[in-house]
Parts: structure tokens; sequence; C-alpha cells
């Protein structure tokens, strides 16, 4: 009796944090300053709806990543351990931003390339962890098999359905995969390669991601981080009305932006800031050290967002 009890509180804790994809941020609140997240940035593109249906067998189930709600609320994992949040817009195919609690002490660990997706964004039912692309072409398949969808279809072969939801790793073009949470600003291995997903990056100019924003990220870690107890991060893009190719699957944003909120070891704001940089080789001057209302006033023209756009509650 104690084994199958013990076995029944396992499969409800299992049950109780699928949906990581989500219309909230409930699983992964702790990523956020007071567990508040940014508020009144109500600017994600509507899903495309997949334009050629006719023929198809059973498209409302085959098809349900097409029509669903963007943005995207994820509550990004690995090994089943929540590190950070990501607003993603479906619609552009990148993130609008992505927060984290900074690990101040780890050493920086950088693992690997860029090699995870988001399976829950193909389906909901899909598993709630990143996985490579072999494995979420897997995932797939198999929910291809268990709902009659036919692969003979295009609009329900793997790699289409994948890149229906998100940017794949040959959608790049010219432009480099730019993390918007820092794999160096993690110690240990498992946060660092959470960020490893194409949920986290979005098409950014090689000479300011290797150079100025690089520089700032690292300061961000070495700098600006001493005397915290700890280091709350937001990080987030400006779309723009440029694409990386003429199919408009993903859009490259004009500006590259970033605030922090630090604080004592009773959660008291010791200090806070950010900084603002456009996506291009030719401009690639970031301006730091900006307070977070400047930064915010500055953000609400670009957006084109109203006042009550704000990335930390009170810090």
């Amino acid at each position: 009796m104690v084994t199958l009890s013990l076995l029944s509180l396992s499969l409800l804790s299992l049950l109780g944090v699928r949906g990581e994809v989500a219309s909230n941020f409930d699983n992964c609140k702790v990523s956020f300053f007071k567990n508040t997240p940014v508020s009144g940035l109500n600017i994600a593109l509507p899903t495309p709806v997949e334009p050629n249906t006719q023929g198809l067998k059973n498209p409302a189930q085959c098809l349900s990543a097409y029509k669903a709600v963007s943005p995207a609320y994820i509550c990004q994992r690995n090994s089943n351990q929540y590190y950070f949040a990501t607003l993603y817009d479906r619609a552009r195919r990148i993130p609008l931003y992505s927060a984290y609690e900074m690990d101040i002490k780890g050493v920086p660990n950088r693992p690997g390339e860029i090699v995870y997706y988001e399976p829950q964004l193909v389906h909901p039912g899909l598993t709630p962890n990143q996985m490579n692309i072999k494995g979420s072409k897997s995932e797939i398949k198999k929910y291809n098999q268990n709902n009659g969808c036919n692969e003979s279809s295009t609009q329900y072969q793997q790699k289409y359905k994948l890149g229906w939801s998100q940017a794949l790793d040959d959608n790049f073009g010219k432009y480099d995969r730019g993390h918007l949470n820092a794999a160096g600003h993690h110690g240990n291995r498992d946060a660092a390669e959470a960020t490893m997903t194409h949920t986290n990056v979005a098409p950014q100019d090689g000479t300011m991601n290797k150079g100025p924003w690089n520089q700032y990220e690292k300061k961000l870690k070495d700098v600006l981080s001493v005397g915290c107890s700890k280091m709350y991060v937001v990080t987030g893009v400006v779309p723009s009305g440029t694409w990386v190719d003429q199919n408009q699957r993903v859009n490259v944003p004009s500006h590259y932006w970033n605030a922090y909120c630090c604080t004592d070891n009773n959660g008291k704001p010791l200090k806070s800031g950010g900084a603002l940089g456009p996506n291009t080789a030719q401009d690639g001057v970031t301006e730091y050290n900006t307070s977070v209302t400047a930064l915010e006033t500055v953000l609400r023209g670009l957006l084109s967002v109203g006042n009550n756009f704000n990335i930390f509650n009170g810090c």
C-alpha cells in the first residue's frame, strides 16, 4: 500500500507540471523579481493559419498548433527542472523576452551548440521537455501515427510542423542566433544547457553579437552583479519590419534590450539598470547603464506600447 501511495503521488506530481507552453508563467514565476512577469507587452502577432487544408484528413487535430494563441508562455525546463521564462511570438518565430535569475557566483558554463526545440509548440500534448531535432521529429511522428495524420500530406510532415511552430536551425540566414538568456550567466550545466534552445534566440547581427552585446553580457556578470545577493535579468528584442527571407518566417529585431534588478538577501532592491543596442554592424554601440525607467520610456516608443509596460515591479 505504501508503495502504491508513493507511486500515485509521483504520478500526480508529473501530471501537475505538464503544460509548459501555457497561458501564463505560474510554473516559473520565480524567474521574475517579486514573481511578477513583465506587463503590457501585448505586441505578438496573431498566429498564421494554414491556408491550404482542402483534402486534409482531421485538420483540427493534426494541425492543432496552427491556430494556437500567440504569444506562447514557455517555462523553459531541462531534465525536469525549470530554469527560466520566455514569452515567445509564434507568428514572428522569435522570443520577445527571456527572464531569469543570474547565477552570480557560478563559473560560466557554456555547453555545446543551440540544438533544442520546444515540442509543445507543435502540439500541446507532447513532452514538456526541450528536445533536439531528432527527438522532436520522433515525438511528432508518434503523434501523427496516433491521430491518423498521414505524412503523405506536406502539412503533416514532421519538419514542416516543427518549422511552422518555431524557427529552425537553417532559418537564420546571415544572422547569428543571438541568446536572450545568456548561457554564460549560469554555472549549473543543466541551466546553461537549457538556454540552448531555438525559443531563446533571435536573429542577431554577428558584429553586434560578438562585440558590444557580448561585452555587455560579461559586464553584467562580472561587474554589475558585484554586491548583489540576487540578480534578476530580463532580456528582450524589438521586432521590426525586416525578415530573414522573403517568406517572412523569422523576424529580425531592430534592437536588443536588457534590464537587471539587484537585491540583497532579504529581497530588497539595491540597484537596477539596463542597456539598449541597435541590431546592426554599423551602429553596434550599446547604451549601457541606463536606468530601467529611462529604458522603459524609450521602449514604449520603439514597441508602440502603453504606459502599463513595466519590466520590474518596484525595482
